[in-house]
């Protein structure tokens, strides 16, 4: 996969939990160029954010820009 942000390689990363040295949950992708980390919760933030963006560009398209 390629990253998102610089194109770089992006390889599967499995995380560990800091404080206990146990496996966490974080299951997603690291760029091995410039560290940009995404998983399944990232992934699904921005997928929300963009869909509210699309609604807001809508929004203005059809009442002018006083409908901010």
């Amino acid at each position: 996969m390629n990253c998102l942000r610089c194109n770089g390689l992006a390889v599967i990363d499995d995380s560990f939990a800091v404080r206990t040295g146990s496996s966490s949950d974080f299951h997603g992708w690291r760029c091995v160029n410039c560290g940009m980390i995404v998983d399944d919760v990232i992934r699904d933030n921005r997928r929300v954010m963009s869909q509210a963006r699309r609604a807001a560009y809508r929004e203005r398209r059809r009442y002018g820009h006083e409908a901010a």
